[in-house]
């Protein structure tokens, strides 16, 4: 795979000079967005790089605020937010996640065996709607898929295929290169009518006519099971509401105990030297990518390598901003390798970005637990945008969108030379 290519940039430097190009074409991308095109030339490509935080929101938006009226970027906005409302949706709804990842193991350990070898076929291609195939086939080469693809073939295994939505989130989540835990999760519960009820997205032919390459529509095979006369929405039984949690605010400033302490990098945030965290001194920097977990989770490789190459280029970042030893680690737990590091360092703890709710969230308590048994500690931080945006993702999202667009709309001129946001 060619990691300069826009659509899977591993590297800061890759993604901030995609964005770059892009900006330009954002006035078009409320118009255009919709159309999945061959390279995706309508769309910035960099949802590997946001989900990563190898470039944070806050540095997407301040350059559209700053060249853009805000009419003419509004629906951008709004879509990079969509991230942001489902991540603090699931942080404070926690349970929906586990409720997940228990559905998910019972499918796979006691599905009726019919059901897993045709989700088989399907994942691999095999599913006898060409369009649907070739979506399939595209994921697993590339590691992207257009978001308008996403919903239709979500749409498709679900209300078609009528096979159980968690195995495809799954799929999605084990080959996307940007897969985020609250996202897919919760955009395969909306296309399956249970994250807001009477909500279920289908896929219709007419729908893929209009918007997917007409290249893409030649080969017509199978396309009768999704005309629009014929699909129809699998109901699913209702949910008890999702318990909210109490909002945990966290440590957004750094100020450690003295001592001797470690930064420890790890996916969900490649770029804590532009965090609260940026201030520290540590004495030493460590990432470590846990083969255990993603063999337990079966990430592709094509998302094993993402996250080699990502890991790498933030350790060149750090070494250069702290101005410490850094090093890697691999082939073991995350719990082992931060604790004998901590021992071979004869540190006092590790800070660290708090990862949202995901498997990396679930791997906490065994972290905690296997340092506090050597008398250490791990001291998590959250951005500042988190702490303020996530709380608001109490309702429905268009409540959470006009809290933000209120404040960014009425922040553009105030803070146009300074270079922040009204945040």
């Amino acid at each position: 795979m060619d990691w300069s290519d826009g659509v899977c940039s591993a590297t800061r430097a890759g993604a901030l000079a995609r964005w770059q190009e892009f900006l330009p074409r954002v006035p078009d991308y409320g118009a255009l967005r919709n159309r999945v095109q061959p390279r995706h030339p309508h769309v910035s490509r960099l949802s590997p790089a946001i989900r990563t935080r190898l470039i944070t929101t806050e540095e997407l938006l301040e350059p559209l605020l700053a060249t853009h009226p805000f009419t003419r970027i509004e629906k951008l906005v709004q879509e990079l937010l969509w991230r942001d409302y489902w991540k603090g949706w699931l942080e404070l709804r926690p349970g929906i996640w586990s409720a997940y990842r228990r559905e998910l193991d019972r499918q796979k350990r006691h599905a009726d065996p019919a059901v897993l070898h045709r989700a088989q076929e399907v994942m691999a291609g095999r599913g006898g709607i060409a369009v649907m195939d070739r979506f399939a086939r595209e994921l697993t080469e590339t590691g992207y898929l257009h978001n308008h693809a996403r919903m239709w073939w979500a749409g498709y295994w679900i209300h078609v295929e009528r096979l159980p939505w968690v195995l495809g989130a799954d799929f999605f989540y084990r080959h996307l290169l940007d897969a985020d835990p609250a996202s897919n999760t919760l955009g395969w519960r909306w296309v399956a009518g249970l994250q807001t009820k009477g909500k279920t997205y289908l896929p219709r032919r007419s729908n893929l006519e209009k918007y997917c390459h007409p290249e893409w529509m030649e080969d017509t095979t199978g396309l009768e099971r999704i005309d629009d006369a014929v699909v129809s929405a699998l109901k699913l039984p209702e949910e008890p509401a999702a318990t909210r949690v109490p909002w945990k605010p966290l440590w957004e400033r750094p100020e450690l105990p003295a001592g001797r302490w470690g930064l420890w990098i790890h996916g969900e945030d490649l770029t804590p030297e532009l965090s609260a965290l940026g201030r520290l001194r540590p004495d030493c920097v460590l990432t470590i990518q846990d083969d255990p977990l993603m063999q337990a989770i079966g990430l592709s490789e094509a998302r094993v390598a993402y996250l080699h190459h990502s890991l790498a280029d933030a350790r060149t970042r750090a070494e250069a901003h702290f101005g410490c030893p850094v090093e890697h680690r691999s082939a073991g737990s995350l719990a082992h390798h931060l604790a004998e590091v901590a021992r071979e360092r004869q540190l006092d703890g590790w800070v660290a970005m708090r990862p949202a709710v995901g498997p990396l969230a679930d791997a906490l308590p065994e972290i905690e637990s296997s340092l506090q048994r050597d008398g250490r500690s791990i001291h998590w931080c959250r951005r500042r945008w988190d702490e303020l945006r996530w709380p608001d993702a109490s309702s429905g999202f268009f409540p959470f969108w006009e809290q933000t667009r209120a404040r960014l709309a009425s922040g553009t001129k105030r803070n146009s030379r300074q270079g922040l946001l009204p945040l």
